[in-house]
C-alpha cells in the first residue's frame, strides 16, 4: 500500500490570517519586481509605499493589474478574515477603485478590488503613481 500526502496551499491563508494587525497594517519597504507597465494594465510599475491596512471580505485572490481580467498574483484563494497591508489605491479605466495590497506585509502582493475588502482600507490613502 502506498501512501500519498498532499500538500495544501491553503496553509498559507491561515497562517496569513493570524498576523498581528500591527505587522499586516504595514506595506514591504520594497519594490515588487513583477510588475510593468501602466496603472490601468494588468502588471503596474506605478506603485509606491503607502501606509494602512484592510481585511479580506470575500474569498478572493490577489490580481496582477487593477482589473477583473487579470490574472492570479497570489496563487492561491485568500480567505475572508485575511489581513492585508495597504501601498496605494488606483482607478482602472472602467472608474472601479483597486488597491494594491500585502498579505502580513510581505509576498504575495497584488490587486483587490474595493468591494472585497473591509470598509477599514479607507486607511490606504495614497494614490498609485
Amino acid at each position: 500500500m502506498i501512501a500519498v500526502l498532499a500538500v495544501q496551499p491553503m496553509a498559507a491563508n491561515a497562517a496569513s490570517a493570524d498576523v498581528p494587525a500591527s505587522v499586516a497594517n504595514e506595506a514591504p519597504n520594497w519594490t515588487p519586481s513583477n510588475i510593468g507597465v501602466d496603472a490601468m494594465a494588468c502588471y503596474d510599475s506605478n506603485v509606491v509605499n503607502g501606509p494602512g491596512g484592510t481585511s479580506v471580505k470575500n474569498p478572493i485572490w490577489l490580481r496582477n493589474g487593477p482589473g477583473q481580467g487579470c490574472g492570479n498574483a497570489s496563487n492561491y484563494t485568500l480567505q475572508p478574515g485575511t489581513r492585508l497591508g495597504g501601498w496605494c489605491y488606483t482607478y482602472n479605466e472602467s472608474g472601479s477603485k483597486w488597491y494594491y495590497v500585502s498579505v502580513g506585509g510581505e509576498a504575495p502582493y497584488g490587486w483587490i478590488y474595493e468591494k472585497n475588502v473591509t470598509s477599514d482600507a479607507v486607511s490606504i490613502n495614497k494614490p498609485c503613481r
